[in-house]
């Protein structure tokens, strides 16, 4: 019985939750109207563009597949050109020629399956000059008529890879981003219809209201990272596909390398978009359907977050380690909260909290068995929680730490403030030696740090976390590059603004990132510090020990890879005049800054 009153949450709380619910229940209800408004453009360009450009070429191009030839004189052939804005000029072709047929004579008028002006390719240059050059030479010209109905024929009958390829790219993008935001929106609407109904159900026990919670076997979500890495790479290959048809011809004729030596990027990066996506699926495959079970279930605010999970596909070996990570985080990938309550518009999600450790592994008949445990303070916001228009979320991620073993499966688990303790684990996961070695060696990768009287030397050096940096650099390369194709190509001037913009930005940042070094000297004298770009004094600060006041811990920024957030800190020295100065950055994961505070202030003596 008292266990049942342990896991219980407090009136109170009950209480302001509900509130809470109402005021999100209307805020969602608000937005609905606002993301349908903002998605129905978007829909509206791809549906449109798929209704009136893709099937109507496709359906004529199978049906003038039957067409017979026949003879034609071309009476008159024009190209003409359409100066258009900065994307370029688009071109279109105008032609009368006669035929007959069981000798009745017909005139033709007709160019291509696509009637409209374009500037895909050289396509319309061309069948300009075949026109022309058959009306200039009196040779006749083979076209293709309906024998169903004779008085309807074509010039070239070619369906045009590159035209349908650019055009899909409008239904695909702009379509399924309109159409998909549409479908969430009404999904979501009738999913808080039927989430307040399993509320008003579970009583005193939320947890149990959520479907995938109930009996407390946990699925993990690598049924939609497979889903979304062949969204992706979809996408991708349509859009790669596009600008290549587009712009490869062009730059091939004009022996432009630079433009085909970028259309060769942007497909070995959807190459490898794929390769992600096929090796994503053959993972789900190998390890199955992983369920995780929790001690406690739920999860405790205030007490412990708990759970094992059976691997049958790891066979168990003593060196076998598995990392563990619990975060809370609010909002989603896309939106996060603001500061006034509300949310904004952000490329991640908000990490609200976060841990990690290392799960203890036993051998469970031919596979292993995977179980940790992890303390949670008290004062943090439980699963569900609303803030602003979304809610809170608590997250679990078990991954390998073996190279040679491609495992890692995120769940979303409950846990509220019930204070509850694990029943059966007993060992905490955060203070596993192998994470305590973790954390000193990432230390060691970015700081070098020397004793001296009175306090420390620090230097952190160029080139610190390249290989993530060079990640962004040949992704903002990727993504320049793929504007500057797309301009070239004849696309809208927004893409190569948005993706040369985009790529432009991550090309600097990872530059400076890696291109900076930071000298620190803290000691009871003061604060001494030095950033240099390339060798070059970037920014100095000299400050008397009398105006420190205390050292603390900044978040930097966070990055995903896959189901992985990775939280960067910064440690910084705050003055008492409330302006702050880095003395330290680069660091992955908040227990890593904290060991350098540590650190820091146990050998300077300034307080924390």
């Amino acid at each position: 019985m008292a266990d049942t009153k342990q896991q219980r949450v407090p009136a109170a709380g009950r209480r302001r939750g509900a509130d809470a619910e109402a005021r999100a229940a209307q805020e969602k209800k608000r937005s609905g109207w606002f993301l349908t408004l903002f998605a129905l453009p978007f829909a509206a360009v791809g549906v449109g563009m798929l209704l009136l450009g893709v099937l109507p070429n496709l359906y004529d191009w199978s049906r003038m597949r039957f067409w017979q030839p026949v003879p034609a004189q071309v009476v008159s052939a024009s190209l003409h050109t359409h100066r258009g804005s900065k994307s370029g000029s688009s071109f279109s072709v105008s032609v009368h020629y006669r035929y007959q047929v069981g000798g009745t004579t017909y005139d033709g008028h007709r160019a291509a399956i696509n009637t409209s002006a374009d500037n895909i390719g050289s396509f319309q240059q061309d069948l300009g000059a075949r026109l022309q050059r058959a009306q200039q030479t009196g040779v006749l010209l083979q076209v293709w008529f309906n024998p169903s109905s004779p008085e309807e024929s074509v010039a070239d009958r070619s369906l045009r890879p590159g035209l349908l390829a650019f055009q899909m790219v409008f239904v695909v993008v702009f379509g399924g981003f309109g159409v998909g935001m549409l479908l969430w929106g009404r999904q979501m609407r009738r999913g808080d219809i039927e989430k307040a109904r399993r509320l008003q159900a579970a009583g005193d026990a939320p947890w149990l209201a959520n479907k995938a919670w109930a009996g407390n076997r946990i699925r993990s979500d690598k049924r939609w990272e497979v889903w979304f890495a062949w969204g992706f790479a979809v996408v991708w290959g349509a859009i790669a596909y596009s600008a290549a048809l587009a712009a490869l011809p062009r730059a091939w004729r004009q022996d432009n390398l630079m433009v085909a030596a970028v259309l060769g990027l942007i497909g070995a990066v959807g190459l490898g978009l794929l390769v992600w996506a096929v090796r994503a699926t053959l993972d789900a495959r190998r390890q199955g359907e992983v369920h995780l079970v929790m001690d406690p279930f739920p999860g405790a605010i205030g007490g412990h977050v708990g759970a094992t999970l059976e691997l049958p596909g790891v066979r168990y070996r003593p060196d076998l380690s598995f990392l563990v990570t619990l975060r809370c985080a609010s909002g989603h990938q896309g939106r996060s909260a603001g500061s006034s309550g509300g949310s904004r518009a952000e490329s991640r999600e908000h990490v609200v909290w976060q841990t990690e450790g290392a799960a203890q592994v036993q051998p469970q008949g031919q596979g292993s068995r995977v179980a940790f445990r992890l303390s949670v303070p008290p004062g943090l916001p439980g699963s569900e929680q609303a803030v602003g228009q979304s809610e809170h979320r608590w997250y679990v991620l078990v991954e390998s730490a073996d190279p040679a073993l491609p495992f890692s499966r995120r769940f979303e688990v409950p846990v509220y403030a019930t204070r509850a303790e694990s029943a059966w684990l007993t060992q905490d996961a955060a203070s596993h030696p192998q994470v305590l070695a973790r954390h000193e060696a990432e230390l060691d990768i970015v700081s070098n740090i020397e004793p001296i009287a009175g306090g420390v030397r620090l230097y952190q050096p160029y080139g610190r976390l390249w290989q993530q940096n060079a990640v962004w650099m040949v992704m903002g390369t990727v993504f320049f590059a793929a504007g500057m194709a797309a301009g070239y190509g004849g696309a809208p001037v927004l893409f190569p603004l948005a993706f040369g913009g985009i790529g432009g930005a991550m090309v600097v940042w990872g530059f400076y990132a890696v291109s900076n070094s930071l000298h620190v000297q803290l000691d009871r004298q003061g604060l001494h510090t030095e950033r240099r770009l390339l060798g070059l004094v970037l920014a100095w600060h000299r400050v008397p020990a009398a105006d420190i006041a205390r050292l603390s811990i900044k978040e930097s920024y966070t990055t995903q890879s896959g189901n992985q957030h990775t939280t960067f800190y910064r440690v910084q020295v705050t003055l008492r005049s409330g302006k702050s100065v880095t003395i330290a950055d680069s660091l992955r994961g908040r227990p890593v800054a904290e060991q350098l505070l540590t650190r820091l202030a146990k050998a300077t003596g300034y307080p924390r």
